[in-house]
């Protein structure tokens, strides 16, 4: 890769979580050469300040770059990669903006790391990018933050800590505090739910063939009441599910592991708010279809989301008294089967559970340069490409630097 000006770039710094990540790489990244990128110099100065406040206005920020890089100038997009080692990219919705960052990386040999939860952008770099990524020993790896890291990583810890043959998998998401979700995530979300149809096009182009499962056959289920956890529960929208599958078929072609089947859901309070989540689904699952409903929910995050969303995210008080938990329960066998047909019914079972604080901002910011700081150091068992984190940052210290930053991975 040779000297260049920064180890690391964080682009879109000035935004709401991108401030948050260049703290954390301030912060955890010591010894690295940090710059922020964004379209206004200004701002990424406010950035500074921003900083300074969250680690305490006696630290030194001398060596901290400033790039100018603006969407609207491909040169500059192109210049903000060729002077880093690595960049982290926190500018959303990635369907807009995030195919440009990816392209300038791979032609300037620059590692990439973002926090998109957007399954049709990911699987639009895999498609377009990962030979030419492959052929330079560049990784791009999107889905660094709370999508789709817990999820798909956790995955892999679990078939790791089973006893046998894990086959199969169950999460459910639990959320604490009073936080609300970022606009840009809201728009994330509505935007996936309107493109559907292009997600199964992507899908029959990267799983040309069936994952070779083990097992009875893992079905999604609808919203209901769960008694491992005591909780109601819906289908979880987000990426982790897809992102989870690109990496069992990275394994199983690679690395000859068995595909894990994965349900990922979502738990709720009550049944009170199951009942008003499933309204809101089927209000966006109906106005996504007409361009009049989707000026309406974006102009309207609060009101269609029930104060869930909102255009002012959360405040820092909020983010210090939010977390999250992720438990997983697997399936599988003592042994291996020699096939899917003699496998029978499953005679292991194994829990787990992650825990980490804030899951948008605090852990999302932590992921991500964590991500970055593995690519950088770290001895990686691939030669690149376009990587889910589950296959990249496997094998690596990356699980040790997040248990370093407080998350906690407790075997039940």
């Amino acid at each position: 890769m040779g000297a260049r000006p920064y180890d690391v770039t964080v682009y879109g710094a000035s935004g709401f979580t991108g401030q948050f990540v260049a703290a954390e790489a301030v912060r955890t990244m010591s010894g690295k050469k940090i710059a922020i990128a964004g379209r206004n110099k200004t701002k990424l100065q406010k950035v500074i300040e921003f900083i300074q406040k969250e680690l305490g206005s006696d630290s030194k920020f001398e060596d901290l770059g400033i790039v100018v890089a603006d969407s609207s100038n491909d040169d500059s997009i192109i210049e903000m990669c060729r002077q880093s080692k690595c960049v982290i990219n926190c500018v959303g919705p990635f369907r807009w903006y995030g195919e440009q960052v990816v392209r300038a990386c791979v032609e300037m040999g620059t590692h990439y790391v973002d926090i998109s939860g957007e399954p049709e952008f990911l699987q639009t770099c895999q498609i377009k990018y990962h030979e030419e990524a492959k052929k330079k020993g560049v990784h791009i790896v999107g889905a660094c933050g709370f999508d789709s890291i817990p999820a798909d990583l956790g995955l892999e810890l679990l078939r790791d800590k089973f006893p046998g043959e894990l086959t199969a998998a169950e999460s459910y998401i639990h959320m604490f505090g009073a936080g609300k979700g970022n606009y840009g995530t809201y728009l994330t979300i509505l935007h996936s739910i309107n493109s559907k149809d292009n997600l199964k096009a992507q899908q029959k182009a990267i799983f040309k063939e069936k994952l070779p499962y083990i097992g009875p056959r893992l079905k999604l289920r609808g919203p209901g009441f769960s008694n491992s956890e005591n909780k109601w529960f819906i289908p979880f929208l987000g990426a982790d599910p897809s992102v989870v599958r690109r990496t069992q078929l990275y394994e199983s072609e690679q690395f000859n592991k068995t595909p894990i089947q994965y349900s990922a859901y979502f738990s709720l309070k009550s049944l009170i708010y199951l009942i008003c989540f499933v309204l809101c689904g089927l209000c966006w699952f109906v106005m996504t279809k007409f361009s009049f409903g989707m000026k309406l929910l974006e102009k309207y995050p609060r009101i269609f989301t029930m104060g869930a969303f909102s255009r002012d995210g959360p405040t820092r008080e909020e983010i210090s008294r939010s977390g999250f938990k992720l438990v997983f329960h697997g399936k599988g066998y003592s042994k291996k089967p020699e096939s899917d047909t003699a496998a029978g019914q499953p005679d292991k079972s194994m829990s787990m559970k992650i825990i980490g604080s804030e899951p948008g901002y605090s852990f999302t910011s932590q992921s991500v340069v964590a991500a970055a700081a593995t690519l950088l150091d770290d001895k990686l068992r691939n030669s690149g490409g376009v990587i889910t984190p589950g296959s990249a940052l496997r094998d690596t210290r990356y699980l040790d630097r997040m248990l370093e930053r407080g998350m906690k991975v407790e075997v039940m």
